[in-house]
């Protein structure tokens, strides 16, 4: 009988033995097997690896990458993440060992072993490592962005507020207006307020002063997105009261003061939901806060951000955040990093622009976020920006709810994004001794947000859709340091010499022809009214 026919091999004969085949089975378990001739065991071996393939294959085609990304913050998910790697890694290690003890070949020496062990523990384990390492900061990162902040109190229990008259009024607003009741829709819409809070390095306070209300219509696939100035004061709460203290502040009130607030969870996040709900007429249940810093590190983990700048615009007084010497854009698009993005939805100072141009800004940054993710940037250093997003971002929407919210996100683009920005005439400005404030008019912007928040199924008007895109691929060089124009030299004119008045050429006194000495000159009579008799 041959020696092929027995299955016999001859040491040496397939140049390397039984290391190439392990080699091999440590980069895709059966492959080994299937060199060296063992045919059953490559079936049995790549089996299983077939499958997860292919299930990975029908997935990819079936679902989008936002919507993948999404679901992996599912505690079940990751938990059957690592147990399905742990069985993995045990799997390839058992092809590996099956084709280093094949008992057609000699044992390997000790010298031969050790650098072919070292080369397969690289092959097999430190993939391994670095996928359960990449699962455990995904998990991390779950657990930090949709836990619930701790607060300092537990829920207050319900009941009458506690009387403190320095920033609640209990008297109805002026100008309050009672919406007409409205038919529930069969699928509501899905609101979130996104907060951007004062709270970076250096900072020591905690105001809201961005606050964007982000609205889902499911039916129609759109958004719409409506930003509320931060001075806006006399802002109603849900209970008939009013907040008569700037908007940006109601928070940090909160927090100071829970039991004005009973029923809350201490956060002071609610208690803002609640009043921008009040204020629009909107139902808003969730919230998602980011802090400055985290800002930038995310938008720098993606690669930049692509923006349209409508308008130019140069402030010298920005020295924050790598740009000590001012901040300043050209007309056009623009990639971003995350300092320029900062700097471009904060700057708020130059002719032009105001905390209202700055509101507009920020909803196009937060476009450029959402078109970076929707693209893959996601992947350009996953754990990297998954790190990032937990110093960042926290939010209450259910982990469940991710994954739809991410698909819908990924079929929602420029050309279906509706915003606004509340300014005049639906606030009017004042100064008192709350300094610089908004007031609002509650019939105008109730107004605007039955039109852009409109019914599920049915697009808001034209006049809100977001701004299309600038012409041509993104650049960055228009966005540099400035400087303050200089100020012009007043204009000195030289001051006129005075014009000497001409004296009067002295009169020569008469002179005596005959003694030559001066005579004085006759005085002449002065008139006298005659004295009556």
């Amino acid at each position: 009988m041959s020696t092929e026919r027995s299955g016999a091999v001859t040491p040496g004969r397939r140049g390397g033995g039984r290391y190439l085949p392990a080699v091999l089975d440590a980069i895709i378990p059966g492959i080994g097997h299937l060199v060296a001739g063992r045919r059953g065991l490559a079936a049995l071996f790549l089996a299983p690896i077939v499958a997860l393939v292919l299930g990975g294959i029908v997935v990819l085609a079936t679902t989008s990458l936002p919507r993948l990304a999404a679901t992996v913050v599912d505690p079940d998910v990751l938990f059957t993440l690592l147990a399905i790697q742990v069985l993995l890694l045990v799997w390839r290690l058992v092809a590996v060992g099956s084709s280093l003890l094949d008992p057609r070949l000699p044992r390997p020496g000790v010298r031969d072993a050790l650098p072919i062990a070292a080369l397969l523990a690289v092959l097999v384990v430190a993939p391994q490592a670095y996928a359960g390492y990449a699962t455990q900061v995904a998990r991390e990162t779950s657990d930090a962005i949709f836990a619930s902040e701790p607060s300092p109190i537990a829920v207050v229990p319900s009941g009458p507020p506690e009387p403190d008259p320095s920033f609640l009024d209990t008297a109805p607003p002026r100008e309050s207006v009672s919406p007409s009741p409205t038919p529930t829709p069969a699928v509501p819409r899905i609101n979130a307020l996104i907060i951007g809070v004062d709270a970076g390095v250096g900072r020591r306070t905690y105001l809201t002063d961005t606050m964007i209300v982000a609205s889902l219509d499911p039916v129609a696939n759109t958004v719409s997105l409506v930003s509320v100035p931060r001075d806006m004061v006399d802002v109603p709460l849900g209970d008939g009261r009013r907040f008569t203290a700037k908007i940006n502040g109601l928070v940090a009130y909160a927090r100071l003061h829970p039991r004005q607030f009973p029923g809350s969870d201490g956060t002071g996040f609610d208690v803002l939901e609640n009043a921008l709900g009040a204020l629009l007429d909107l139902d808003i249940r969730y919230h998602a806060v980011v802090n400055l810093q985290g800002f930038v590190n995310v938008i720098d983990k993606l690669g930049g951000i692509d923006v349209s700048v409508q308008h130019s615009f140069c402030d010298p007084s920005y020295h924050e955040y790598g740009y000590p010497n001012g901040f300043s854009i050209t007309k056009g698009r623009h990639r971003l990093d995350g300092q320029a993005a900062l700097a471009y939805a904060r700057v708020r100072k130059p002719a032009g622009e105001s905390d209202f141009t700055r509101a507009a800004r920020q909803q196009e940054v937060l476009s450029g976020i959402r078109d970076k993710l929707v693209s893959g940037g996601f992947v350009n250093d996953p754990i990297g920006l998954m790190r990032a997003l937990s110093n960042t971002i926290t939010t209450n929407v259910p982990r469940k709810m991710l994954p739809d919210l991410a698909d819908a996100m990924s079929r929602i683009g420029r050309t279906r994004t509706y915003r606004a920005v509340i300014t005049s005439p639906l606030v009017r400005p004042g100064f008192d001794q709350r300094g610089s404030i908004q007031k609002p008019d509650l019939a105008k912007i109730r107004a605007l947000a039955d039109s852009i928040f409109s019914q599920t199924g049915t697009p808001p008007p034209d006049r809100f859709l977001a701004p299309d895109r600038q012409p041509g691929a993104p650049t960055s060089s228009g966005v540099t340091g400035c400087r303050p124009a200089p100020t012009p030299r007043p204009t000195i004119r030289p001051t006129p010499k005075p014009t000497a008045k001409p004296t009067a050429k002295p009169t020569a006194t008469p002179v005596h022809t005959a003694t030559g000495t001066p005579v004085s000159p006759t005085p002449t009579p002065t008139p006298t009214t005659p004295t009556p008799t």
